[in-house]
């Protein structure tokens, strides 16, 4: 939700009560705004769409008076270690002012006896200050040594390694003797991912195996091009070889409504331009924006970009394990995987910031104290649809046992065990078609799947992506298949999947075909081929295009058919649809020959009414109602 940003006096930020109960905060509570965190309650405010904060607030990043910004609700760990330093000197308590106030490493808060600023904190870089947290430098030590993992630099890059030998890679041809490519000079690394993803951390450790110093510019309490400047040119005039310049939290500065973003722009330019002539010096600048490199208009020095997707479900059990500790897990009493499966949405530092508090909670780490700790963690990146696990299962499926075999040996089993296929050294289908006619319940038989494989399910009709406006089909297939990486295991369902990927060339929509491209460029880029899975299901296979049917992308292809008699008949067993003594089952299945499962529903519901019609206190459907809903329908 858009606030614009005021001045207020209070020693928390104040808005309308309408507004934060549209944010889920009725009587206030934590919220982001900018690159910072504060404290807002209910109050008087100009005009509800105001977002009145302390002047501090303004100083540790959240932007500038006027500003238009997203503020989200957050939810925040309470500090257990902090320094702060009040006019230098290292205070020995909390103050009373700053008690439950949100805070990050490197804030300034005014305070009756001088200036109090936040040296560093633990566990995350950003928590609520109580009466029980530590405030010693060196008591922060303590904790680190005794809890190797959490909230450090070894726990947030797990998983990350092959990101972490490309980086190193890039690092080395950039600072290396031969610091310049064919065409040209270059200054450095674009480092995207969302909030949380070890974007820092995963520098850190590159630039220690590249034998690189990390410079860290702090741009929290930059808001003006001109004090962009000035931090921008004490970094270039002290810069030797074997130096990385980290740039961080430019994302504000670059804002469009800001007003700022072109100088912004220029003033990193020229930054560097000046990284690109010194030799053996690089620059990674750190953005939740992909766009980023665009904003900048740099590309030709900044050529290489590396994003950092939220954990999916193979990164989540590689946190975990940092952060408990192989010992701990080779113990077996924790099952990384139940664990993995309840972290969808998580960013690498909420899982560092659960297995912490179930420390703090718990004696012995075990799977159930470590799923406690999950459920009271918010998943900061739970912001985004998470998909549905529907609440039915192949229970509910009438007979189709071939069916359900074959959906269980190719898509069950890979999400649950792959390692199966692992030892047969085959790799496990991607993506599978249903097709049959109208009404043999092919979302039904979907959605009973992803109930039996616990995966997070997205179902999209296939005209819903479909959009007259340029490049907005497309986006929406991205936004599908990011959404569901971010959740893995993850079944992607595209439901009437012929009317959004049509052969191409049949229709006049050019929109068509670039879906179709846009589909079959994501398709091939799941990188692991067991944690997202995409089914397609159509009344016509023929009008599909034929790329997507090729092995390697919906490869295996179910027929759905009209059901058999036996699959009438265990329809019939298990409806909920009370049938009285003088109904046959052996002459309802004759009876129904040639309906579909749909139909096979609607007889029931039409026969149900007759029975409340002739008699409201009717308890159980007759042979009599079920013959009067047969008589006047044919099977379609």
């Amino acid at each position: 939700m858009r606030f614009v940003l005021r001045e207020g006096t209070g020693p928390h930020a104040r808005a309308d009560v309408a507004m934060l109960t549209a944010l889920g905060l009725p009587g206030g509570g934590i919220v982001s705004v900018g690159e910072t965190h504060v404290r807002v309650v209910p109050g008087s405010v100009r005009t509800p769409n105001v977002l009145e904060l302390p002047p501090s607030a303004f100083g540790n990043g959240a932007g500038r008076p006027g500003q238009a910004v997203d503020v989200v609700r957050t939810v925040l760990p309470v500090a257990t270690t902090v320094t702060i330093e009040i006019d230098g000197a290292e205070a020995t308590a909390v103050p009373a002012q700053l008690i439950g106030v949100p805070v990050s490493s490197g804030d300034a808060f005014p305070l009756t006896d001088g200036t109090a600023r936040i040296a560093n904190v633990h566990p995350s870089p950003d928590v609520v200050l109580s009466p029980s947290t530590v405030v010693s430098a060196r008591a922060r030590a303590a904790v680190d040594e005794r809890v190797e993992g959490p909230g450090t630099a070894s726990t947030l890059v797990a998983g990350l390694e092959n990101e972490r030998d490309l980086l190193v890679g890039w690092l080395r041809l950039i600072t290396g003797p031969h610091g310049t490519e064919s065409n040209g000079a270059v200054a450095g690394v674009i480092i995207t991912g969302p909030t949380g993803s070890g974007r820092a951390e995963l520098l850190e450790a590159a630039a220690a195996d590249a034998d690189l110093e990390v410079r860290h510019i702090d741009l929290r309490t930059v808001t003006t091009p001109e004090r962009l400047l000035s931090k921008f040119e004490r970094a270039a005039g002290s810069l030797r070889p074997g130096v990385v310049l980290s740039i961080d939290r430019l994302d504000p500065l670059m804002d469009r409504e800001s007003g700022t973003r072109h100088q912004a722009a220029a003033v990193t330019r020229w930054l560097l331009d000046t990284v690109a002539d010194t030799p053996g010096v690089a620059v990674v600048i750190s953005s939740t924006r992909p766009s980023i490199g665009d904003e900048l208009d740099a590309k030709e020095l900044l050529r290489r970009t590396l994003t950092l997707s939220p954990p999916d479900h193979r990164r989540r059990k590689a946190l975990l394990e940092a952060a408990i500790g192989p010992a701990a897990v080779e113990e077996g009493e924790i099952d990384l995987d139940t664990l993995a499966n309840a972290t969808p949405g998580f960013s690498a530092l909420d899982i560092s910031t659960a297995i912490l508090e179930a420390r703090a909670t718990s004696a012995t780490l075990t799977t159930e104290s470590i799923l406690e700790a999950i459920r009271s963690t918010p998943a900061s990146l739970g912001t985004m649809q998470l998909g549905d696990v529907p609440s039915y299962g192949f229970e509910r499926v009438a007979n189709l046992n071939d069916v359900k075999r074959s959906l269980t040996e190719n898509v069950i089993w890979q999400l649950t065990d792959p390692g199966r296929f692992e030892r047969m050294g085959i790799e496990p289908a991607k993506g599978l078609l249903l097709h049959g006619p109208p009404g043999t319940g092919k979302t039904f038989v979907v959605r009973a799947l992803a109930h039996e494989s616990g995966a997070a399910f997205f179902a999209v009709k296939g005209a819903e992506l479909l959009d007259k406006w340029v490049g907005e089909s497309e986006r929406g297939v991205r936004e599908v298949f990011t959404r569901a990486r971010a959740v893995a295991p993850a079944i992607i369902f595209f439901d009437e999947i012929d009317a959004l990927a049509p052969v191409r060339g049949s229709s006049t929509n050019n929109v068509t075909d670039s879906v179709v491209a846009a589909l079959l460029t994501e398709m091939d880029g799941v990188s692991e081929r067991g944690d997202v899975f995409v089914i397609g299901a159509t009344n016509r296979r023929d009008l599909i295009d034929p790329a997507l049917l090729r092995p390697g992308r919906l490869e295996v292809h179910l027929l759905l058919d009209l059901p058999a008699p036996e699959a009438r008949e265990a329809f019939f067993s298990m409806t909920s649809v009370p049938l009285a003594d003088d109904v046959e089952l052996a002459a309802l299945v004759e009876a129904t020959e040639g309906r579909s499962f749909a139909e096979l529903d609607g007889l029931l519901r039409q026969a149900a009414i007759s029975a409340m019609r002739s008699d409201p206190h009717a308890s159980d459907v007759s042979w009599d109602h079920l013959e009067a809903a047969l008589t006047p329908s044919e099977p379609s």
